[in-house]
């Protein structure tokens, strides 16, 4: 987009609707800021099945970056900047490419196209780098022919949580949510986490206060902001530390406290498995039933068939 003396327009937020219109495809905004899955960043699902595109205007500037993930191969992606092609090349399934939105770069895309586009202003990156004794961000770079099979493994997770946000659990869309944003700090912007990575556990009184939320919330939401706001940490260091001190994640942890539940509801109630669903925080008995199973090895109705027989 360009204002009318020829110079592209000033503004921010480019993902959602706004990246989808100026790349002239089809996508919608599947997490961020006020979404059903809350990310401190934006996460746009782009599936176009166009096989030609024009070359866009120059974006407006923005402080932020642009990491286009490639779901399946793409004939040719060209980009240019200040009027200069910097490349044009086909990109396989896997593989990333990495805008700076300050340099109001120009896209030209040809064949299909399903991606996800990771929208990054430089203050997210930057408060992470500064957690982790990094300094701050200078620059986000990702070689064009290699796979970056952890971001696709994150999102595929991230596309299937989109799919059901009603039964997403938010302690696990928060670690997935850090765990791309460390991913891509480390990989692209050269952030050492393993050299800066805080290896002390949670103090026992954060770990006594971390245990009375959960318990407290068994039948609602609660996220990692909120239980770390309690601890006076950041939410990536309490995320590291929980695993030091509980062994586990606290998605899995919270997880195990549910079925705990569940089990204790089914041996000394009566009531039906959809109520227990909904007592121990599951949106639904088909999510209920999932989870019991992956962590069980047996569906609620056969467990408690099972306990029946016993005391019988």
């Amino acid at each position: 987009m360009q204002s009318s003396n020829g110079e592209p327009e000033t503004g921010q937020g480019y993902f959602g609707e706004r990246i989808c219109q100026h790349l002239m495809v089809n996508g919608s905004l599947i997490a961020g800021v006020d979404q059903p899955l809350q990310l401190p960043f934006a996460v746009t699902y782009i599936n176009c099945p166009k096989n030609e595109r024009p070359r866009t205007e120059p974006i407006a500037a923005e402080d932020a970056f642009s990491v286009l993930h490639q779901l399946k191969d793409i004939e040719r992606h060209a980009r240019w900047v200040g009027g200069v092609l910097r490349f044009s090349g086909a990109f396989a399934a896997g593989t990333a490419s990495v805008v700076h939105l300050h340099e109001t770069p120009q896209c030209e895309f040809t064949g299909p196209l399903e991606a996800l586009q990771f929208h990054l202003p430089r203050a997210v990156l930057d408060d992470f780098f500064r957690e982790h004794k990094g300094g701050t961000v200078d620059t986000l770079r990702w070689p064009r022919d290699r796979p970056d099979e952890t971001m696709a493994a994150l999102s595929r997770v991230l596309l299937a949580v989109s799919r059901q946000p009603a039964t997403a659990n938010r302690l696990f869309v928060d670690q997935l949510g850090l765990s791309l944003l460390a991913h891509i700090a480390e990989s692209y912007g050269g952030l050492d986490v393993q050299r800066t990575r805080l290896h002390a556990g949670l103090a026992p009184w954060q770990q006594r206060r971390t245990m009375e939320m959960m318990q407290a919330r068994i039948s609602g939401q609660i996220t990692i902001e909120e239980i770390a706001r309690e601890c006076q940490i950041t939410p990536s260091h309490f995320a590291r530390a929980f695993r030091v001190s509980f062994g586990s994640t606290p998605h899995r942890y919270l997880s195990d406290l549910r079925i705990a539940e569940a089990k204790r509801l089914m041996r000394n109630t009566d009531w039906t498995l959809a109520d227990i669903a909904l007592m121990c925080g599951f949106t639904e008995q088909s999510h209920f039933t999932r989870v019991f199973r992956r962590l069980v090895g047996a569906s609620p109705g056969s467990w408690r068939q099972q306990l029946a027989l016993k005391d019988y």
